[in-house]
């Protein structure tokens, strides 16, 4: 008989130290810098309650087992919007597009049906880590490729492309990258795609924070993935509600080459036979009545004010830093951050995230910036944190 300690140990499960960071503020109750999900206040709770009632009774057939792809209504609503900000090709059909249980989940499927044991993939250094606990759950050789201003070191792709061989995929953050802010130009962006077309690997994109530019950005869309991708079928793009609308709708979307989507939402059937039906029917009710272009301002001016706050509050304590243009994060350069960030939550009831935690256990991995969120915290919540953060690192300095 097989105990279960044999049977746990079995499999690889790999848990997120940004879970663990969460936690950690939780047991502490300190004021929690460290999850990017928006605050109810940036939602209209009453607006989202009656989209979810009207959209169960106006589409009541979603309350049955549906498509393995998702409601095709919000299918076709989901694309339009896309295409409408020039994300999605004019030219792309419901065939490209499929509903996921979020963006997390959608690459989960892409690497279920992708990865056999040691297959290489190439992805952002630091980055997200549910991104690489994946992987690593999925049996995949890490190759972490660091990131500047101006996204993923593409010279460093290349050199190890050239000198170590091809990998299977490449994984980016697009836009306000997590954790470090940054965003590809256009320019990478097309190089990325020169790359995938000479070594024939597929890039998987993921960008649930594009839509949170909080400075002005001239996007020149027809230079910019997954349109120069959408011909080679080399760009698979993963969006999500949950930035943007709310993080309790576990919903997202997946575009690419229309073989792969197909194989994907016959994965997606087998594991989960349908999507929610409520979440469903709420997003295409709040699409199909004009309401994401008022939200999407609601969430950025929600932002622009705590960033606001979080940045005069860290000036003020002379602390310098880069501002972010958009998504939910401010990195605070701090070296050795992982004892400041345990410091920090101990002894001032601040969570914070350092940058250690987004790094695999790979040579190299680093530790130079705290990862401040200022997407859940009031303003006076924020000001109050970066006085606390600042007097931690002049108690550090002195001793």
């Amino acid at each position: 008989m097989i105990h279960p300690e044999e049977l746990a140990n079995s499999f690889p499960i790999h848990s997120s130290p940004l879970v663990e960071y969460i936690r950690l503020g939780l047991e502490n109750r300190a004021l929690p810098l460290t999850s990017g999900q928006p605050s109810l206040d940036a939602m209209d709770v009453d607006l989202i309650s009656r989209c979810s009632a009207r959209g169960i009774a106006e589409n009541p057939r979603a309350l049955l087992y549906g498509s393995n792809r998702g409601l095709g209504a919000l299918r076709q609503q989901v694309l339009a919007w896309q295409a409408s900000l020039g994300i999605a090709p004019r030219e792309a059909t419901e065939a490209h597009i499929m509903m996921t249980l979020g963006s997390q989940y959608g690459f989960h499927l892409l690497c279920q049906a992708m990865l056999q044991g040691g297959d290489p993939v190439a992805f952002d250094a630091p980055c997200y880590p549910d991104t690489w606990c994946t992987l690593l759950r999925h049996r995949a050789r890490l190759v972490p490729i660091p990131v500047d201003q101006d996204g993923m070191d593409l010279d460093r792709l290349e050199e190890h492309l050239r000198t170590k061989g091809p990998v299977k995929m490449v994984y980016t953050i697009l836009n306000h990258q997590n954790p470090s802010g940054c965003s590809m130009s256009p320019q990478r962006q097309a190089r990325l795609m020169d790359l995938a077309d000479r070594y024939r690997f597929l890039v998987a994109v993921d960008d649930p924070y594009r839509l949170l530019d909080l400075d002005p950005v001239d996007r020149n869309c027809r230079a910019e993935i997954p349109q120069l991708g959408f011909e080679t079928g080399l760009v698979v793009y993963l969006g999500s509600f949950s930035k943007i609308l709310s993080p309790g709708i576990r919903l997202g979307w997946l575009m690419g080459h229309p073989s792969l989507v197909e194989g994907l939402a016959k994965l997606q059937e087998m594991t989960m036979i349908s999507l929610p039906a409520a979440d469903s029917a709420l997003a295409l009710q709040f699409l199909k009545e004009g309401h994401m272009g008022p939200q999407l301002e609601r969430v950025r001016s929600f932002l622009r004010v705590r960033r606001q706050a979080l940045a005069e509050g860290l000036s003020s304590q002379g602390l310098t830093f880069h501002s972010p243009k958009g998504g939910c994060f401010l990195n605070l350069p701090v070296e050795g951050a992982s004892e400041v960030a345990l410091r920090l939550v101990k002894d001032k009831k601040v969570a914070t995230v350092p940058e250690r935690a987004f790094w695999p256990n790979v040579e190299g991995a680093r530790d130079s910036f705290l990862r401040l969120s200022y997407s859940w915290c009031s303003p006076e919540e924020l000001t109050e944190a970066a006085e606390r953060i600042g007097e931690t690192l002049r108690e550090m300095d002195r001793a």
